[in-house]
């Protein structure tokens, strides 16, 4: 992946408060797609001792969201509209990798893949849709 490095600035700048109080790690970012990790910590965890699904959710929503900055012209911002997601396999530990990618970039909307992968091992995917505002 060759990283855009103003997009690179802008999106460590402007990850929010949320995202980084959940400890995600910009790790790269290009035209259409973006790359954030997430070393899994205790407070992660549900009542079963698994990563909380608003986790992972929130993972997905914040790569498919930059990826979706990533296109939009300088005047313009970008709010989820909707998303669909896939849990495929519960998180116990370690480090999470999570990509977004544009599939289309309409006047109005943007769709975006999402997934989520462990250790070579799927755990999340998602599709979602982005508005230009």
């Amino acid at each position: 992946m060759t990283e855009h490095p103003k997009l690179a600035e802008i999106m460590e700048s402007r990850m929010s408060a949320f995202t980084q109080s959940l400890g995600v790690k910009f790790h790269s970012i290009e035209r259409g797609s973006c790359v954030l990790r997430l070393p899994v910590l205790e407070h992660h965890f549900n009542s079963t001792e698994r990563v909380h699904g608003g986790v992972i959710f929130s993972l997905l929503d914040s790569a498919m969201g930059a990826a979706a900055f990533s296109v939009l012209e300088p005047d313009e911002s970008t709010a989820t509209i909707e998303a669909k997601i896939n849990y495929t396999r519960a998180v116990t530990g370690g480090e999470l990798e999570c990509t977004g990618k544009v599939v289309h970039a309409g006047t109005r909307t943007i769709i975006v893949d999402g997934e989520i992968w462990q250790d070579g091992v799927l755990v999340a995917k998602c599709l979602g849709t982005f508005a230009r505002i």
